[in-house]
């Protein structure tokens, strides 16, 4: 179809660069929708994670039915025991570093002695026992070996706030 003559001198008049105009604010139009639309949509971690809150909530329910002996909660696990491997009482379980995604990553250790000051423990190392109705944590080596060990070091500088 061709423009009409009414529209094609005021296109001539305008220039190109007015010409161009509409279709700019558009782009910046459909642009700013997008952005908006991604800023409100709940976020979502990479991987399988579920679409919506009853999938969530399902998944969540069949993983604690197929480990329900072995679950517990993060709030047994703070001031928890923490022994060393001949069974000696260390400390105690001061606080958890955790995660996006909600896995523990480190135990800080508030040790027996007066004083003393915290050590990071990578979780992936302690060993989590149930004893009659409270948890206890064994270290993998005596915690004054943890205190000089460099890459526990290394964690303790990695952990966000932590002095």
């Amino acid at each position: 179809m061709k423009p009409h003559p009414v529209e094609t001198a005021r296109r001539a008049a305008r220039g190109p660069e007015e010409d161009r105009l509409p279709g700019v604010a558009v782009l910046l139009a459909a642009a700013l929708f997008a952005c908006l639309y991604a800023s409100s949509s709940p976020a979502q971690s990479t991987g399988s994670a579920p679409s919506d809150l009853a999938t969530a909530a399902e998944s969540a329910a069949a993983t604690l039915s197929k480990s329900a002996k072995d679950s517990l909660l993060v709030r047994d696990l703070l001031g928890a025991e923490v022994t060393a491997p001949g069974g000696d009482v260390s400390g105690t379980v001061q606080d958890l570093v955790v995660v996006p995604g909600g896995r523990i990553v480190a135990a800080i250790v508030e040790p027996k002695a007066k004083g003393a000051d915290p050590v990071p423990v990578p979780f992936a190392a302690v060993k989590v026992k149930k004893s009659a109705s409270r948890l206890q944590v064994e270290l993998p080596e005596p915690l004054s070996s943890l205190k000089s060990d460099k890459s526990v070091a290394a964690l303790a500088k990695a952990i966000p706030g932590f002095k």
